[in-house]
């Protein structure tokens, strides 16, 4: 009788992960638009640990995690650069993305996908703004 339990609780673990709606409807990471003016400007993301995570030069589009921990958002730095220009930081975080995970969770993925999944992968979160422009002073030296 054992046996016949086998494959279904390997393919109740298997599907596991998959159950938090913000999960499977908006995956763990986030695209963002970053511009500046003068084009051109290197754009550096860190994380609010200070290490460095992405680097370009504007515009760009890096993907970045919405996570930052259990239950926690990403919070990450940015920092905008050009030669004859002032440097500019920007503070990005992320907020509750309430549909998917509320409601998603509430006709799918239940206590799992509230408690384990989307929080674990920080799914649940949103990065904001999705477009990050700016413009850069003339440096005064």
């Amino acid at each position: 009788m054992q046996k016949r339990f086998l494959p279904l609780l390997g393919l109740l673990l298997g599907v596991l992960p998959l159950i938090g709606c913000a999960s499977i409807m908006k995956g763990s990471n986030q695209k963002l638009r970053f511009q500046s003016q003068p084009d051109g400007a290197k754009v550096s993301v860190f994380d609010d640990s200070g290490m460095l995570v992405a680097d370009g030069k504007t515009p760009v589009t890096i993907p970045l995690k919405k996570g930052g921990g259990y239950f926690q958002p990403a919070k990450y730095k940015v920092v905008f650069e050009a030669p004859g220009y002032q440097k500019k930081e920007v503070w990005l975080s992320g907020s509750l993305e309430a549909g998917w995970y509320l409601a998603g969770n509430f006709l799918v993925g239940g206590m799992v996908g509230w408690l384990i999944v989307d929080p674990l992968t920080g799914a649940m979160w949103k990065l904001e703004p999705s477009t990050l422009s700016t413009n850069l002073d003339k440096s005064l030296a």
